[in-house]
Formats: structure tokens, C-alpha cells, sequence
């Protein structure tokens, strides 16, 4: 009889990780994705040596090839280098740090996996046998090990621990996206980054940020940020109870104080101006965490179903390593079951729990510390 597969419920870096990792294992995964194969994160993340070096054995890889495949500047012979000295707060960068394409590093570690596209997760039944996945196609799955991870907003969370909530940081951080035509880029923006991925400003408790996403001969993908602690209750650009579907509602305040920020060098001059901001795509972005409790993670255990990255310790967007975290959780879980069965992961959970604990404080820590006048 074959070995049934294990079911994991997304396709982010994590899910791809511990699907990877099991392959490599030889241990069947089917991973099952709620959006569409077409490519949805152009953008940079920054990828910390102690997550990414473990994973060049699984993927049969050395580093400079590694870092040259999906680097954001790799099609230009870079390997996504951030020079600590040009940002805020550097917090766990250093010279082994590299900013990677997200929809690069994914696209490599989804090679040999069964990926189900746009094929999301209604609900999770209990039987007596197991669990059963009822999908939104209205396919029905039973499985004795089903592997959350699909992020923050994780819907297999919801639908077994409903009562475990966010906690959202007094923060406020709008982001965007913009293509800048090559002979800009190289005149404005490449002096200022000087080598470097990533530059930011610091404006008082006001942090500007501007990173590459990727480049390419005729442009540059260029992402920004502006981020700052709120301003209590009254702030008009905090709104930590605003629905996800909001995100893109921006307030004409947000485009008023970017107006008042003075002195700007060039790239946040270019970048950071309220006219060119107002035309294009803003997104407002709430610092989240989210912690389930042991207790619960060890009840939906006893019925084989599990938790990894983002969707039992997330991180914010500032001050976190969800990306860092998530490729972690997926080789230490693969390596798991790989030597004791799906029937250890309690035990890995346990193992695990204090660094996610700590990872969710030194997260708040630095994010503070990125903000502090």
C-alpha cells in the first residue's frame, strides 16, 4: 500500500521549503495553493546565512550559484548585496545577508513538487478516522497529517483555533512599488545605493526605506516604505481594526505628511513624492503578530494537524524574519518526520516553541529600535 501523502496547506516559502525538504527525503507531499500559478511576488526579501546556507544540500547547490540565481540584481551579475551601514537598523544583516526575489526563490523551490493551484481551504472536519479538508472546489481530502502553512491569515487556524487572535503594534507603515526606466535609475537612484539593495532615511521617528525588487536592462523594479510608531487613539493613519479588504484605502493624511517631510537627498526626494504617490497603487500595512498557544497546538496535534511559520508565530513585516523563520521551521519539520514520523512533531513543537517565543519579542524590540528618536 503506498504511503498516503502529507497535505500542506500552502505554497509560500515555508510550505515549499518542507515540501522540498521531503522530497528530498523521499517522503510524498501534496502542497495545495488558493491563488493562481501566474507570479505575484515581485519583490525583495533580505535571506540570513543560518536559514539559507542548510538549504543549498536539500537543493544540490553551492552558494554563489544559489545567491546568483535569485538575487534581485542577479540578471546583472550581483548576488543582492545590503551594506549594513545604509540602513537604520541593522539588526541581524551582515555581509552574509542578501536580498532575494521572492517569486525567484519560490519558482526554485516548487522544481519536482505537486503544487494544487487555486485550490483553497474551506474548513477541517473531524471523523473519527482523521480529518477531513473540504476545499472550495468541493473536493473532500482525508488525511492523517495535514501541515498549515499559509500565512498569517492561515484559514486552517481560523477554522480549528478560532479564538487565537492578532495582536496588532502601535505602527503605522504604507508601502508601494514603482518601475524606474534605466537611465533614471543609474543617474538618481544607483549613486545613492552604492552597491547596496536596500538605503534608508531617518526623519525623526519618520523611517523611509527603498529597496530593489529586481533588475532588469530596461528598468528597475524599485519598493518603498514609510513607516513611523502611531500617533495614539486619534492617529489618522492607524487603523488596527480595518479589514483586509481596506488596505488599499489611504487616507489624504498619509499623502499630507509625506508632503511635510523636508530635506529629502535624492532617491526619497524622487520616490517620496506626494504627486507621483497619489497616482499610483499604496498599500497600508498593519504590524502584526500572532502566537497559538502551546495547549492548543498540542490538542490539534493528537488529531494530526499541524503548524509551521507565519501561521502559529508571525512575525511584522519590520523588525521580523517571517521569510527566515518559515525556511527554518520547513527543514527542522522535514528533518522531523523524516527520522521519527509524523507522530514526533509534538515533540519538534516543543523544541521549537521558546525560538518562536523569543522571535515574536526580539521582533517588537527591533521595530522599536528602528523607530526610536
Amino acid at each position: 500500500m503506498s504511503q498516503q501523502p502529507i497535505r500542506i496547506i500552502g505554497a509560500g516559502i515555508g510550505g515549499l521549503t518542507l515540501g522540498r525538504c521531503l522530497l528530498k527525503y523521499g517522503i510524498p507531499a501534496v502542497l495545495y495553493e488558493r491563488m493562481p500559478s501566474t507570479p505575484r511576488h515581485s519583490y525583495g526579501i533580505t535571506l540570513h546565512a543560518p536559514s539559507y546556507l542548510p538549504l543549498l544540500n536539500i537543493l544540490g547547490m553551492d552558494e554563489f550559484t544559489f545567491r546568483r540565481r535569485i538575487a534581485v540584481d542577479g540578471l546583472f551579475g550581483g548576488s543582492g548585496n545590503i551594506e549594513p551601514r545604509s540602513i537604520v537598523s541593522s539588526g541581524k544583516v551582515n555581509s552574509t545577508s542578501f536580498r532575494a526575489h521572492r517569486e525567484k526563490f519560490e519558482k526554485l523551490l516548487r522544481e519536482g513538487l505537486d503544487v494544487q493551484w487555486e485550490n483553497s481551504l474551506e474548513k477541517v472536519e473531524e471523523v473519527p478516522s482523521g480529518m477531513i479538508l473540504h476545499m472550495q472546489n468541493g473536493q473532500k481530502l482525508e488525511s492523517p497529517c495535514i501541515i498549515g502553512a499559509d500565512g498569517p491569515h492561515s484559514n486552517t487556524r481560523k477554522s480549528l483555533s478560532p479564538n487565537t487572535s492578532f495582536n496588532i503594534l502601535p505602527y503605522v507603515a504604507f508601502n508601494g512599488k514603482r518601475r524606474v526606466k534605466r537611465a533614471l535609475y543609474d543617474s538618481l537612484y544607483a549613486p545613492a545605493f552604492n552597491g547596496s539593495n536596500v538605503i534608508e532615511h531617518k526623519q525623526g521617528d519618520v523611517v523611509l526605506n527603498v529597496s530593489v525588487n529586481e533588475q532588469q536592462a530596461a528598468a528597475v523594479s524599485i519598493s518603498w516604505i514609510f513607516s513611523r510608531p502611531a500617533r495614539g487613539s486619534t492617529d489618522p493613519l492607524h487603523r488596527p481594526n480595518r479589514p483586509v479588504s481596506d488596505a488599499t484605502d489611504i487616507p489624504k493624511e498619509f499623502f499630507d505628511e509625506i508632503e511635510r517631510l523636508h530635506g529629502l537627498d535624492q532617491p526619497f526626494k524622487e520616490v517620496f513624492d506626494s504627486e507621483k504617490l497619489k497616482m499610483e497603487r499604496v498599500l497600508h500595512w498593519l504590524m502584526r503578530t500572532v502566537l497559538v498557544s502551546p495547549q492548543e497546538l498540542g490538542a490539534l496535534a493528537n488529531k494530526g494537524v499541524f503548524f509551521m511559520g507565519d501561521s502559529v508565530h508571525a512575525e511584522p513585516i519590520l523588525g521580523g524574519e517571517g521569510a527566515n523563520n518559515a525556511i527554518i521551521d520547513g527543514m527542522e519539520l522535514a528533518k522531523c518526520i523524516s527520522k521519527f514520523g509524523q507522530g514526533s512533531i509534538a515533540t519538534w513543537y516543543e523544541s521549537r516553541y521558546p525560538a518562536w517565543k523569543d522571535g515574536i519579542s526580539e521582533s517588537e524590540q527591533a521595530i522599536a529600535f528602528m523607530h526610536r528618536e
